[in-house]
């Protein structure tokens, strides 16, 4: 009877250990747990191309897990690429920002915002551009930024034309200042306005002149303009370039005309409405087709009045802007 009394007691006693020890290993892996992995903020892509003429283009940030509650992602921008903020009134925009300025929302129960931009198509042959976006901060301290906080945006030139105005250069025969007007239109006999123009104000050419292929117009007037100097007769050349694709056409698809003026030809224009269309071309099913040949040269005493106001936005410029080593390149 002692000896069954005192096996039930060293039972109960082992069984009350082995529950002790079941309560301490419980409660010591409660205390070795850690907690849950913060949601991860980065941008879906590193990088990204486009083109001006592009337009729209969106750029995902994203949560690897759904959001807990409603965040606002701060970024900030930079690169070589200006935003129309940035750019102000002192230099051509190459894209503005259609979401919120500076900031993004991604709703509770969402995983990703879009950064927004429009990019905008100009008369500018450019080197390949760029626009860096950075995560900067997320309104919640349980949110994670990752390493891709960062996105790469290569803009690169839209497609489109080139026209290059060549005449000598200063020698002991003289010298001549040409400028390019461009005259736009649904037709090639009532112009709509001026467009753009290559008027750069120095003895030394070429003029180089890009109509982007995005624009809507159907018809293209050229002015080549003797704007100033002392050679007659000036000889000079035209020659027109279509870019696509990130490079030049084949050389058999380039085009140049060759054109004499002489001294009567000479046109110091204040207001471009002055300046006689001697070429034209137009654009059908998406593409530019070939110039009138051959360049019309107006008769001596064929110069237009001048006014003694600047009347449209295409200005004589007295600054000399170098062709860029990418028009180099593709013109040799």
């Amino acid at each position: 009877m002692f000896k069954q009394t005192v096996m039930r007691k060293y039972s109960i006693l082992f069984l009350s250990a082995l529950t002790l020890g079941s309560f301490v290993f419980v409660f010591t892996s409660c205390d070795d747990d850690e907690p849950p992995a913060k949601p991860k903020l980065s941008f879906a892509t590193a990088t990204l191309t486009a083109k001006e003429s592009d337009e729209n283009l969106q750029i995902q940030v994203v949560l690897d897990k759904a959001a807990s509650e409603d965040l606002t992602v701060e970024y900030s921008l930079s690169g070589t690429a200006l935003d129309d903020v940035t750019a102000g009134n002192t230099a051509p925009a190459d894209y503005e920002v259609i979401s919120d300025f500076g900031e993004i929302e991604i709703e509770e129960g969402q995983t990703t915002g879009i950064i927004e931009l429009n990019l905008l198509s100009d008369g500018e042959f450019e080197e390949d551009e760029s626009i860096e976006i950075s995560i900067d901060d997320v309104s919640s301290e349980n949110i994670e930024l990752t390493r891709d906080d960062e996105v790469n945006i290569t803009l690169q030139q839209e497609d489109g034309r080139i026209i290059l105005l060549e005449w000598p250069a200063p020698s002991a025969s003289g010298q001549a200042d040409m400028d390019i007007i461009l005259r736009v239109g649904d037709n090639t006999t009532t112009w709509a306005g001026v467009l753009s123009g290559a008027a750069q104000g120095s003895f030394e050419g070429p003029e180089v002149l890009f109509i982007p292929t995005a624009v809507t117009y159907a018809a293209f007037g050229l002015s080549y303009v003797y704007y100033d100097g002392t050679l007659d007769p000036l000889e000079f050349t035209a020659t027109f370039v279509d870019f696509a694709n990130g490079a030049a056409e084949a050389e058999a698809q380039r085009e140049s005309f060759d054109g004499i003026y002489t001294i009567v030809n000479k046109n110091k224009w204040t207001d471009v409405n002055t300046t006689i269309v001697v070429q034209t071309f137009q654009k059908t099913g998406g593409a530019f087709t070939s110039p009138t040949t051959p360049i019309t040269i107006p008769p001596a005493g064929s110069r237009m009045s001048s006014s003694s106001l600047l009347t449209t936005a295409v200005k004589k410029q007295h600054t000399i802007y170098p062709m860029s080593e990418k028009i180099k390149a593709m013109l040799k």
